[in-house]
């Protein structure tokens, strides 16, 4: 693992329009100024332009129109200037990101959940070519510069694979990290950068090599009124990145800090103990020539910034957030001169807008994709001459182009869950998602009443679970939302809301498993039935739990038996986290005990219960 240095810097305080928050970016740590400056980031002149499918998005341009793939639905729909629907085509729900190349005019659009990704015709229709078949759950897609090349991330097993462009015949593939998600390639074609909800880093694939490592997200010291000496963040929860020029990458990010306070005297009724918000919101600008820094992280406003895009004609960077519906605009994005631009909100009268994809036409607009409304919004300047301004702006939301496939009750709860306001948490600085992106769980431990408690993963695990916590403590999950409302400290929920919230989480799809050897997989299933292990006497039944509480070695005086679904992806175990990986826990190297009698098991067993269990 390379470790990357932060380069301190000051504080952006902006003039900013009524509707923004008084400070919308913050460089970490350092005396204030109104420019992240100096000889801190790219050069002395704009990187030249790039490709839009250099990066993965859930919406291109094509012309003026707007090209998006809509997760909820499983439609990719191109909409028009006004924002009307012009096409659709149906790819499946739950759908990952896409790349378009306007050349051959052919989009790339990832079918997440049938392993393949659709070759797409866009013209006055849209219409598949052809797939081409990818490793389990594909997610993240681009191209390379020539275009001979599509780059896709596949989820469940932890791949970056590399195909021909033509006839979807693989070329290589590259091993990747936990909860690998977007994909951004370097204009020279040198790099690509691989994005992580959970790891805490970001890849470097060398594209000449087919070889990877890590590059950690440096985190932000912790500030907060009370907190622990020694407190550590970590970098979450990131999405998307992009190149601006080719030695400066852009990677937004969250930083958590889920251990406050734990002297005896901290909050109960909080998240991380404190009372300071334990999650806000970062860009990493991460270097690569050897006159840039290795990285600066810069806080922002920008509530889960899950996409982000370049005008590299203009050289602006937007950054766009699904938590709090604004999109960040800085200026001089690839030069050292980079500043703060305008931050503008989304909302649409009382709708929210969700945003989840964001593009730049060739006018200079930005288009958005809203996926709450599953609608194209336009921003642009009314006077063209002008720049993307706030006494200049304005702001068209087109209509909903495609039906949710989402319950009323869903939908409503799809919407909270990532949605940050005072509803939900205190001074809306949490929303659902924060810790559980992607219906995952953040891998990271939570001081809470007192104790360090994992993040469970929520994606088709929480239906005939009960009870939960990690004690039992809830006996549904009705009694279970409302809890951690409270421990959010915001105003609450009313009763259609927490069922509206309780649907939406209950729904979620189960976490696709990693393919692993057939053979291999069968000796640990034996291993797993048998007699000797006794596994089965806490994990039986459709969703491997006994929905009973047990006295271990551990923490809590009990601890409620949880389900084994998505058991890859809720790295790290048990109620605290103490086993790092399913080797660690079956070796009996974490800080609970009392479980199955496993140390006798060789390393081949080892293996072999491993392989079964990341199956379920």
């Amino acid at each position: 693992m390379r470790l990357r240095h932060k380069l301190v810097l000051g504080v952006i305080a902006a003039a900013v329009p009524t509707y923004a928050f008084a400070r919308m970016v913050r460089v970490d740590e350092g005396p204030p100024t109104f420019a992240l400056a100096g000889p801190a980031l790219g050069g002395d002149r704009p990187a030249p332009p790039a490709a839009a499918y250099l990066t993965g998005s859930r919406i291109a341009t094509v012309g003026e129109d707007a090209l998006a793939i809509d997760a909820d639905s499983g439609a990719l729909v191109l909409v028009d200037r006004t924002g009307k629907l012009r096409a659709q085509l149906a790819i499946a729900r739950d759908a990952g990101l896409l790349a378009y190349d306007p050349g051959a005019k052919l989009a790339y659009v990832v079918d997440r959940a049938g392993d393949k990704v659709h070759v797409v015709a866009v013209g006055a229709q849209l219409e598949t070519r052809r797939t081409f078949a990818t490793p389990a759950e594909p997610y993240g897609i681009a191209l390379t510069p020539d275009r001979q090349t599509v780059l896709v991330t596949t989820i469940a097993d932890r791949t970056l694979v590399a195909l021909d462009a033509a006839t979807g015949a693989e070329r290589w593939r590259t091993p990747l990290g936990r909860e690998p998600r977007g994909i951004a390639v370097s204009p020279d074609g040198k790099r690509a950068l691989v994005t992580s909800l959970a790891t805490g880093s970001v890849e470097e694939i060398d594209l000449a090599r087919h070889r990877g490592e890590h590059i950690a997200i440096t985190t932000p010291a912790v500030r907060c009124r009370r907190c622990t000496p020694g407190g550590t963040s970590f970098a979450r929860g990131s999405f998307t990145a992009t190149f601006v020029g080719n030695a400066l990458a852009i990677v937004p990010f969250q930083r958590e800090t889920p251990v406050q306070q734990a002297d005896g005297n901290e909050r109960t009724s909080s998240y991380g103990g404190g009372a300071d918000a334990p999650v806000t919101h970062h860009l990493a600008f991460v270097g690569f020539g050897k006159d840039i820094p290795d990285q600066i992280s810069a806080q922002v406003m920008t509530h889960q910034p899950r996409a982000i895009a370049w005008d590299g004609a203009r050289d602006l960077l937007y950054v766009a957030g699904m938590g709090n519906d604004t999109v960040l605009q800085l200026q001089h994005a690839s030069q050292r001169t980079i500043t703060e631009g305008m931050t503008t909100p989304l909302l649409d009268g009382t709708k929210a807008c969700g945003a989840d994809g964001i593009a730049i036409a060739g006018s200079g607009d930005v288009v958005v994709w809203c996926s709450f409304t599953r609608s194209v919004m336009r921003l642009h300047p009314v006077d063209r001459k002008r720049a993307l301004a706030a006494d200049n702006l304005a702001r068209e939301a087109g209509p909903s182009v495609v039906a949710s496939r989402m319950s009323v009750a869903e939908h409503q709860g799809f919407v909270l869950f990532h949605h940050a306001d005072a509803t939900i948490s205190q001074q809306g600085a949490m929303a659902c998602a924060s810790c559980h992106p992607d219906g995952r769980a953040d891998g990271l431990s939570w001081r809470i009443e007192k104790h360090e408690l994992q993040t469970p993963l929520l994606a088709g695990r929480l239906v005939g679970t009960h009870p939960y916590k990690w004690d039992g403590g809830d006996k549904d999950l009705t009694t279970s939302l409302t809890m951690t409302m409270k421990r959010l400290g915001g105003g609450g929920l009313d009763a259609k809301q927490t069922a509206a919230l309780e649907a939406y989480v209950s729904a979620l799809p189960a976490v696709r498993t990693p393919g692993r050897e057939p053979a291999r997989v069968a000796r640990g299933k034996a291993l797993f039935d048998s007699a000797e292990l006794g596994c089965r006497t806490c994990h039986d039944g459709k969703a491997y739990t006994d929905g009973s509480k047990h006295k271990l070695t551990s923490s809590l005086p009990e601890t409620d038996t949880p389900s084994l679904l998505g058991l890859a992806a809720s790295a790290p175990y048990y109620h605290d986290g103490s086993a790092a990986t399913l080797e660690a826990l079956l070796r009996d190297r974490a800080a609970v005990h009392g479980m199955a009698e496993t140390s006798h098991l060789r390393d081949d067993q080892i293996a072999d219960l491993t392989a079964f269990l990341e199956t379920l």
